[in-house]
């Protein structure tokens, strides 16, 4: 399973980090931000790279607004992000790579930063409501990493595309 992404700041990855460690919940890896659903890749890793090389081709950095704490009642706590029109249309771009494992967002992605998974309704939403705000307001995306999954969770970053 490969996934593209952005790596938070090293500010708010040590806060999130911070508050999965105090309240006893983790993500999917790191704290990072999807820029697409996870996906499988059939071809040379050599392949998806030069394929994403040639979609960020062009793209300048755009800048991220943190907002507050959400939850989804799947049991996942997320700090909720706006990327504005350039994330936009680099999710539309980025969908063409290759069809999603399972559909989960769609057009109707919200850009987030997960905090937990595998929480009850409840619990996801209490915690949602409990949490401080991020130490910033915004950030500024530069850069895109193509990660691998590998077991238990972890993600391997393969490579990293500046943007602009």
């Amino acid at each position: 399973m490969y996934g593209v992404l952005v790596w938070p700041p090293e500010d708010l990855r040590a806060f999130m980090e911070g508050l999965q460690a105090a309240h006893g919940v983790r993500g999917f890896g790191p704290p990072h931000m999807n820029l697409r659903q996870p996906f499988d890749w059939p071809y040379e890793e050599e392949a998806l790279k030069l394929a994403l090389l040639g979609l960020l081709r062009g793209q300048a950095p755009f800048r991220v607004r943190l907002g507050r704490w959400g939850y989804f009642p799947q049991g996942v706590v997320y700090l909720r992000a706006y990327g504005g029109r350039p994330f936009q249309k680099l999710y539309q771009a980025l969908e063409a790579l290759a069809p999603p494992l399972k559909e989960i967002e769609g057009p109707s992605y919200i850009p987030h930063l997960t905090l937990a998974l595998g929480l009850s309704e409840e619990a996801a939403r209490d915690l949602a409501q409990s949490l401080p705000p991020p130490p910033r307001r915004s950030f500024l995306v530069k850069e895109v990493a193509l990660v691998r999954s590998q077991d238990e969770g972890e993600l391997l970053e393969v490579a990293r595309f500046p943007l602009g």
